[in-house]
């Protein structure tokens, strides 16, 4: 369990462990975004990267919600890779909301947060109303790294009619499976259980996205994307997912090469991952 922790732990500072150089992001396309969550009850910031052309077009364009780590927040994909350089030729907009260390998911606890309805229901809408998106599972997927991979990809099989694509990058994906998941992590550990609830919690049962791939039906679901790192801590648990996707009957792709819980290895692997969406889209 120790090295599982140590890459969570990692994961925001993963910079440290060899920087990626990364360009400051276009005016022209980054924009700064807030959305006032009826889930949350409160405003949260997102960022936004629009098509090169976006401004002298009237078209819709297909929309990315990409997510970020543990320790993380929406600033991360924009400042940590150089997503704004892979993505400028794209037909695409990238939305990078902040989820705080909220694994994306509904709280057991009352007050706790309900960050997955904060996603999947008040950024798509307010996304939907303020750019040119288009409006429907078509032009819709969903991506994210280490707890935004865990994300995205159980909030695509929780809701499977919501997105055409889901991936993730280096998920920690046992979370909510397993209760001694990041018992290593001190006051994180004990927000864990806040958000997950006991061993035999529904909120677990729920959010276990083994049970969920094992469950969904293969013409509902999303097209799914995994992709991890050999010398990643988490490396088992994404193996074992893509098992469950082969067994069920899923449409997905699974992607192993050298690496670790890195931004190095994630900014090499997004894009991959937009080059696979694009083709998805029919880009």
């Amino acid at each position: 369990m120790l090295p599982v922790l140590l890459a969570l732990a990692l994961n925001s500072a993963a910079g440290t462990l060899g920087p990626v150089t990364t360009q400051a992001p276009s005016k022209e396309r980054l924009r700064e975004d807030t959305v006032t969550s009826a889930a949350l009850g409160k405003a949260m910031r997102y960022r936004v990267l629009v098509p090169e052309r976006y401004t002298a077009s009237q078209r819709r364009y297909p929309v990315l919600y990409l997510l970020h780590g543990l320790n993380g927040d929406y600033m991360d994909w924009t400042t940590r890779t150089n997503l704004e350089e892979y993505s400028r030729a794209l037909p695409l907009i990238i939305v990078m909301p902040d989820g705080t260390n909220s694994w994306y998911t509904n709280s057991a606890a009352d007050g706790g947060g309900r960050f997955e309805d904060y996603v999947l229901e008040d950024v798509v809408k307010d996304v939907e109303s303020k750019y040119r998106a288009i409006r429907s599972r078509h032009g819709r997927a969903i991506a994210g790294l280490s707890m935004g991979g865990y994300g995205a990809l159980k909030m695509a099989l929780r809701r499977p009619g919501q997105f055409a694509f889901a991936g993730g990058f280096s998920g920690a994906l046992a979370v909510a499976r397993d209760p001694e998941f990041g018992s290593s992590l001190g006051a994180e550990f004990e927000r864990m259980k806040t958000i997950f609830g006991p061993a035999d919690s529904q909120t677990r049962r729920d959010n276990d996205i083994f049970a969920l791939a094992a469950a969904v039906r293969p013409a509902a679901a999303p097209y799914l994307y995994v992709d991890c790192g050999t010398s990643d801590s988490l490396f088992e648990s994404n193996r074992e997912l893509a098992a469950v996707f082969k067994k069920t009957g899923l449409a997905y792709e699974y992607h192993e090469l050298p690496g670790a819980h890195t931004w190095e290895y994630w900014d090499t692997r997004v894009q991959q991952m937009l080059s696979v969406l694009m083709n998805k889209f029919g880009r």
